[in-house]
């Protein structure tokens, strides 16, 4: 599933390829939020005070070092010197994302709602849905299935491309998951996978397909779900992601004892423990402890 980190990313990558690079001094200081260099961002970003631009560097910087509530202060700060276009919208959304991290849900919808507002105003259809997504994570988490589902459903109106669709195919099927709609949630993520075979990153389709193998053992469709397995560890074999490879196993394997299949169950937990022994991976050995 796309978590809400994974959209925060997402998000705050598109607000850094935005022309933010004003001046020197601005320019520096995204680079040094991007390099992880916070500490000095806030050091450049300090020296700017008047400008709103500065606040949202000196914002993200803080939030990069888990420093919430000075980072919601300065997206205040960014908004109360009236930023224009794409500035006020992503300070809103940024506001947002700090308030949700603090779990102050209220406040974060009301900030994605003004983002989506200005975004509306403008015409900027890209905001508009990232805007759209935002809220749709929230209520999500919130626990209010049904009215994220209609919010990410609404961004997947405005989604441009296969990955922008892909993101929104697989935050539906989160939300018909919840609703207990579990042939839609399997229709809109084998849609996720099928675009993000396309045009997403291996290590995006090998976790859509390993969510869609689940779907599928829910449902009690074993056939479905060893086909999408299948697939997904031809697929690690073939682009050389043995760690892909391993986790699949490890998913096949629960479902084969779902089925009954002890002995298939025990040979790819086996194939699985063969990888995880060669790439020492944390995640891998984790998962390989609780298979056992």
């Amino acid at each position: 599933m796309y978590s809400k980190l994974t959209l925060i990313v997402l998000f705050n990558l598109l607000v850094s390829n935005i022309s933010f690079a004003k001046d020197a001094a601005l320019e520096s200081c995204e680079a040094a939020v991007h390099g992880h260099q916070y500490a000095q961002a806030v050091n450049i970003a300090e020296q700017y005070a008047g400008q709103p631009e500065f606040w949202l560097c000196k914002g993200r910087a803080q939030a990069g070092l888990a420093q919430n509530a000075a980072a919601q202060e300065s997206f205040r700060q960014a908004i109360a010197l009236k930023p224009q276009g794409v500035d006020l919208i992503s300070a809103h959304m940024l506001l947002g994302n700090a308030q949700e991290a603090a779990k102050n849900t209220a406040g974060a919808l009301e900030n994605y709602q003004q983002a989506l507002r200005f975004s509306e105003q403008q015409d900027l259809r890209r905001y508009m849905r990232v805007a759209h997504n935002l809220i749709g994570e929230a209520l999500y988490g919130n626990g209010q299935h049904a009215e994220s589902l209609q919010a990410f459903q609404a961004g997947e109106k405005l989604a441009a491309n296969d990955d922008e669709r892909a993101d929104s195919y697989i935050h539906e099927a989160m939300a018909y998951q919840q609703l207990q709609q579990l042939d839609s949630a399997i229709e809109y993520q084998l849609k996720g996978v099928m675009m993000l075979q396309k045009s997403g990153t291996p290590e995006q389709y090998a976790e859509a397909s390993l969510t869609l193998g689940k779907l599928f053992t829910s449902k009690k469709d074993y056939v479905g779900a060893g086909k999408t397995y299948q697939r997904l560890m031809a697929y690690a074999r073939e682009n050389g992601g043995a760690f892909y490879e391993a986790k699949t196993a490890l998913y096949w394997a629960e479902t084969k004892r779902e089925q009954g299949d002890m002995a298939g169950a025990e040979q790819l937990v086996k194939e699985a423990g063969a990888i995880a022994l060669k790439l020492q991976d944390a995640e891998l050995d984790e998962m390989l402890a609780k298979a056992k």
